[in-house]
């Protein structure tokens, strides 16, 4: 019979609910890159009908500019990007990173995890604030029709809140998991689909 010490029952509850909550970032920032791609999709369809209702019988449809810039590329742009972080697929430049030794590397790892936590909790905050005003003074735009655009206003404090616990969750994993240097290694779609399965 096995017996447990305090310390590892610690540790094995931090790495249990470490990966409870990496696979519940990973499936919510898959869902994310669907409904992305469900924009884009809408987006195709709606500017090929507009060319060709103004090509063919000069009657554009009304408002599709206004969707475009409200709704399909904010979505484009921002529901994909709790995605990038975990599959740790950002910008990097590691001219003097790898100059340095594992210790040292790690620092630089918590600075940098530190940095984007701050940063995307600071624009999830304003967002969540500017996206919340939207809602109840019912924002839209008014042109040739009537848009209604404050629903896509949350698609910001969605997109960077979901960063932010992507980059605390990454900040805590390289403080305490000794295979640091392999959950913030670059992952391809394939692999964050097989990390699911695992975790799962």
């Amino acid at each position: 019979m096995a017996v447990f010490t305090r310390n590892q029952c610690v540790a094995e509850w931090k790495f249990s609910l470490m990966g409870s909550v990496e696979r519940a970032l990973l499936t919510l920032s898959k869902l994310l890159i669907w409904l992305s791609g469900l924009f884009l999709f809408c987006m195709m369809l709606h500017v090929l009908s507009d060319v060709i209702m103004k090509t063919f019988f000069n009657s554009p449809i009304p408002g599709t500019s206004e969707f475009v810039a409200h709704y399909y590329m904010v979505a484009a742009v921002f529901l994909p990007m709790p995605f990038v972080e975990m599959r740790n697929s950002g910008i990097a430049v590691d001219l003097f990173y790898n100059l340095f030794g594992p210790a040292i590397q790690r620092i630089m790892l918590l600075c940098a995890y530190l940095g984007q936590l701050t940063f995307f909790s600071l624009l999830a905050y304003q967002s969540g604030l500017d996206a919340w005003h939207a809602w109840e003074v019912r924002e839209y735009l008014s042109g040739q029709i009537i848009v209604t655009i404050w629903p896509a206003s949350f698609f910001l404090p969605v997109g960077f809140g979901l960063s932010a616990l992507a980059s605390a969750l990454r900040f805590v994993q390289v403080i305490h998991r000794p295979d640091w240097v392999t959950v913030t290694e670059y992952k391809s779609a394939e692999e964050v689909d097989r990390r699911v399965k695992d975790i799962g």
